[in-house]
């Protein structure tokens, strides 16, 4: 049996749908799921990884993300979103001596942020958006 790789059109539409019956959705996981049962009711066979809807999803402006965090030994900042792969922004502070820090990075595409003591998100909580899906 061929699978496919459902194009942005399609992908799109399969997204509407299930945003349109769930406002909310507690998992990547189930998000995953509920999309490829979309995309799969018809005759083609599709195959989607979480990662590439999450992505989508964020990008395209459809979806609010919670992140769920867990913490792991101190490293060094990620230079790119975890999440969305976007570039991070440094946010900065002045010190009482007059210095500057860096106190975090920031994703401007999604809420991910990451701190000197490393949080990996553990879980997402998808939310539609209103103004990336007109009911």
């Amino acid at each position: 049996m061929a699978y496919r790789r459902p194009d942005d059109e399609t992908l799109e539409s399969a997204i509407f749908d299930v945003l349109i019956r769930n406002q909310t959705i507690k998992s990547q996981n189930e998000f995953t799921t509920l999309v490829l049962k979309e995309l799969n009711s018809g005759e083609t066979e599709y195959k989607l990884s979480g990662e590439r809807l999450r992505r989508f999803a964020i990008l395209k402006d459809m979806v609010s993300v919670d992140i769920e965090y867990r913490t792991s030994r101190p490293s060094a900042l990620p230079d790119i979103c975890p999440v969305c792969k976007s570039n991070l922004e440094s946010v900065k502070n002045s010190t009482l001596s007059g210095e500057i820090i860096e106190i975090k990075r920031k994703c401007p595409c999604c809420s991910y942020s990451a701190y000197p003591r490393h949080f990996i998100p553990s879980k997402y909580t998808f939310n539609r958006r209103t103004r990336g899906i007109s009911l």
